[in-house]
């Protein structure tokens, strides 16, 4: 049985400090404005940053027997995560299932002729998925918030539950033609909703939303928790997040880490692959201008330290990219930074702690502790009664 969600009062920041008058804001120092990105130099060099030998992502078919009904009873005790592309991730833990941002799209746009296009094909179809439990939305750009996947999703899974950031929850009923109440949850930042022995909490990102011109930053933007209600298995989803001037992430790792599992992005937004379909590649210090909105692959290495994740899976990059050099970019950066801070890189085998990456349609398969978490203070004493309406 579900319960409505309710607000964590416990946080050292303002409760409130991320609402604007007409919508939200980060609520962190940024050295990026408007004009900044009026002003980001681009260069027609296609030459790689580093000499480190990678290889870029590629599809492979997706093997969803973990899946089965039968083997996530028989799993309960392990973490199944598959990279469906870009930020969209299908999770299995405790016998439940989620989706986290799931994009099957040709192009991360409001019409099918114009907009950010695949350069990886999709590893399933939205009809081959298993039955899922829970849509887990990080914000409502078009390369997170796939409106025709979540209708076939609805199809194949009638009775499945959609968590989404604030007034993000319209544009689900509306587009999707819910009549049911409950059927999609609304959350704040900290805001803490359980069912099925799960608990979902709406963390803090440094990002933000849009659908079109008018409707910029009018809808929340999140990162999400998600762990048994034991607190014996948990995983981290960054969603779409900067890093620099944000200190949210180290108070994430403080309440709920350790993490058995991140799903972290190393790449900036879907919109910009267009600039490697004409040959352009943006400068090191463009790449900066956007690293308060997307992380880079050192501020990701960074992130996963913040939040004090067991192990971490690269996201948000090479679905939706215009070029090799464009695929390849951001893994040879991430291996670099791994090699210079000695932690692992993770590729073959996922049982030990590191940093890693996956082919589109890959499964990983991660232990889930034996052990209960140690105390934090994200306790139930903590959580106050505030229901959102």
């Amino acid at each position: 049985m579900a319960t409505p969600p309710v607000s964590s009062s416990s946080s050292s920041s303002s409760l409130s400090s991320h609402h604007a008058p007409s919508g939200f804001r980060n609520p962190w120092p940024s050295k990026t404005t408007l004009s900044s990105f009026l002003h980001i130099p681009f260069t027609r060099s296609k030459a790689s940053p580093t000499s480190t030998p990678i290889e870029p992502v590629r599809t492979v078919p997706c093997d969803l027997r973990p899946y089965s009904d039968e083997e996530a009873e028989n799993g309960k005790q392990e973490i199944h995560a598959t990279w469906l592309g870009h930020a969209g991730f299908l999770v299995q833990f405790a016998g439940i299932r989620i989706l986290f941002d799931p994009i099957f799209a040709e192009r991360a746009s409001p019409v099918t002729w114009f907009g950010p296009k695949r350069y990886l094909p999709t590893c399933c179809q939205t009809k081959d998925l298993p039955k899922i439990d829970f849509v887990v939305i990080s914000h409502n750009h078009y390369d997170h918030l796939d409106i025709e996947c979540l209708k076939q999703v609805t199809l194949n899974s009638p009775e499945v539950r959609f968590l989404v950031p604030l007034r993000v929850k319209q544009t689900i009923v509306d587009e999707l033609s819910i009549l049911e109440e409950g059927r999609v949850t609304e959350m704040d930042w900290w805001d803490v909703f359980q069912s099925k022995g799960l608990e979902f909490i709406c963390t803090p990102a440094q990002h933000n939303s849009g659908r079109g011109i008018i409707d910029q930053s009018k809808s929340l933007w999140a990162s999400w928790v998600v762990r048994t209600a034991s607190q014996d298995t948990s995983v981290y989803f960054a969603g779409d997040t900067g890093y620099l001037g944000c200190t949210a992430f180290g108070e994430i790792g403080q309440r709920y880490g350790p993490f058995d599992l991140a799903m972290i992005p190393i790449w900036r937004g879907a919109s910009l692959s267009v600039l490697g379909r004409v040959g352009l590649r943006l400068t090191e210090s463009a790449t900066s201008l956007l690293a308060t909105l997307h992380a880079t692959p050192s501020d990701a290495v960074q992130l996963f330290k913040d939040v004090r994740a067991k192990r971490a899976i690269a996201m948000h990059f090479g679905t939706f990219c215009g070029s090799e050099d464009e695929a390849k970019e951001p893994l040879e950066l991430l291996v670099a930074e791994l090699e210079r801070q000695e932690i692992s890189l993770l590729r073959e085998r996922w049982e030990g702690q590191g940093f890693g990456y996956v082919n589109v349609g890959e499964t990983v398969c991660v232990p889930a502790r034996a052990e209960s978490l140690a105390p934090s203070s994200s306790t139930s004493s903590d959580i106050s009664s505030t229901v959102l309406s």
